[in-house]
Order: C-alpha cells, then sequence, then structure tokens
C-alpha cells in the first residue's frame, strides 16, 4: 500500500504530481497524519457517544446493526451495546461532525481530485466492532450512487488504526477504468470473483488513525472481516463534482445532500 506524507505543490491545491498521478491510475490515495492525535482523540471520544445513544445524538440518525453480533461469542463493548455498525448521515450528529464534513484538508484534496466545484454527496460512520464478519463481497459503490457522471468520490477517516486482518478495506488498484462491473444481486449486489483478472492483485488499506483514504465511486473493493481484539471506526465522507445531478430520488433523504463546498478550487 502507497501512503503519502501532505504537501503543498504549487501546480495543485494540495496534492504532489506523484500523489495525483496514483491517484488518477489506482482510483486512491492514502495520506497519512491528516488529523492529529488530539483530533483523533476527540473523534473516538465523539463515536463513542454517538454508539450508545444514537437517538441523544440526533433522532434523524439511521442505524445498522452487526446481524451475526450473537454468534461471535463476544461481549459487546459498553461504548457499542448494541453491535452498530453503521450510523447514517453523522453530520446531523453535531457540530464536530458537521465541521468534519467542511473540513479543508478533505475538500482540498477532493479539488485535485475532481475538480474546482465540489458539492457534499452522503455521511456516514462505519463501524466494525471486534468479530465483524463482512457479508457482502467486493463490490462498487457506482450503482448506489448514481449520478449522471461517475464523478464521485470517498474520504475514509480513520478514527482507530486499522491493522491488516483487522477490518481494513480492501481494493482493487486500477479497477475504475474498466466502468461499471457486473453485480450480482443473488449475491448481496457483490461482483463475481472470476470477474478480477488475475493481474489485479487486491491492496488492503490499513493505516494508523488520523489517515485519510480517498476512494473512487468506480474503484472495485470490499471490508475486511475484524479478527481483531479492537474496535474499527472510520468516517466516511463522500462528495461529488457540483454540476453532478443524481439518476435517483433516495438522494432526498440524505443530510446535506448537495451542500456547496468549493467554487473555482475555493473553499468555503
Amino acid at each position: 500500500m502507497a501512503i503519502f506524507a501532505p504537501n503543498r505543490p504549487d501546480q495543485l491545491v494540495t496534492l504532489s504530481e506523484e500523489q495525483k498521478h496514483f491517484y488518477d491510475e489506482n482510483g486512491y490515495l492514502v495520506i497519512e497524519d491528516v488529523f492529529d492525535p488530539d483530533e483523533v482523540s476527540r473523534f473516538q471520544k465523539l463515536t463513542a457517544e454517538v454508539l450508545r445513544d444514537p437517538n441523544a445524538a440526533h433522532p434523524r440518525l439511521r442505524v445498522g446493526t452487526f446481524a451475526d453480533a450473537g454468534e461471535t461469542g463476544r461481549e459487546p463493548h459498553p461504548d457499542n451495546p448494541n453491535f452498530i455498525d453503521l450510523v447514517m448521515d453523522s453530520p446531523l450528529a453535531g457540530d464536530d461532525w458537521f465541521n468534519n464534513i467542511r473540513d479543508p484538508r478533505i475538500v482540498e484534496v477532493m479539488v485535485d481530485i475532481l475538480g474546482p466545484n465540489i458539492n457534499f454527496h452522503n455521511g456516514k460512520l462505519r463501524i466494525k466492532p471486534p468479530g465483524y464478519v463482512n457479508a457482502q463481497g467486493w463490490h462498487q459503490d457506482w450503482p448506489y450512487e448514481r449520478h449522471e457522471k461517475p464523478e464521485l468520490a470517498a474520504s475514509i477517516f480513520y478514527v482507530n488504526e486499522t491493522k491488516p486482518g483487522a477490518g481494513a478495506t480492501w481494493v482493487l488498484p486500477g479497477s475504475h477504468k474498466s466502468g461499471e462491473w457486473e453485480h450480482d444481486s443473488e449475491r448481496g449486489g457483490s461482483i463475481s470473483e472470476d470477474q478480477i483478472p488475475a493481474e489485479m492483485e487486491p491492496v488492503e488499506l490499513a493505516a494508523k488513525a488520523g489517515s485519510v483514504a480517498f476512494i473512487h465511486v468506480m474503484v472495485v473493493h470490499k471490508a475486511g472481516h475484524n479478527n481483531g481484539d479492537d474496535s474499527c471506526t472510520a468516517v466516511i465522507n463522500e462528495y461529488k463534482t457540483a454540476e453532478n445531478a443524481a439518476t435517483h430520488d433516495h438522494v432526498t433523504r440524505l443530510a446535506f445532500y448537495d451542500m456547496p463546498l468549493s467554487r473555482g478550487g475555493r473553499i468555503f
């Protein structure tokens, strides 16, 4: 896995030419130390508050639970008594969560990889408690987030260190260049393994807390199982080009969908 340290060349807002080329070729990029230890610690505490009582954080938060939690043989953590593995519309949970989607350190990268006019798409928390087993195989987000153009990308803020084999996301580098892959509805919307070319080797995006992964909407990826003893939480915010309209109506349920974040490369 290639990981880069932040820098500011003249020709791009925040990425180096090497970083931009890597993203264009592979469809993902991981940058370390975007958030400092104090920020990471704060978001760990904020996450615990949301998981203990999502309704108290905001009544419109939508949550999902780890379906096989009872089969893991593990006791729930006090900070996650209901084995929550998904919180949708996380920007509603408070000022810190709302400010996170507008963070210039994230939006500037989106400007470099998507273009100068950026709008928000959606925000969520993905939580992988110890014993978490991912039920969905390889897939693209595009079928769920279809717009006029595939000009969307996600930022994944690692609130906890994600070690190999402990819940990290896997990606197929370069898979975004192949257009839309066939998804099998009988396999939970997954891509069959036999579609994957032998030369396209999966990469596990394990990274330390405070790192951020940027992933193109067309990249084939999957969540990893968490075989470790620690819970792994990631803040996933998704962005799109401002001119790019959705071709489905479920976006009307998404908090802050289409909120402007930059124009002409200028961050609001």
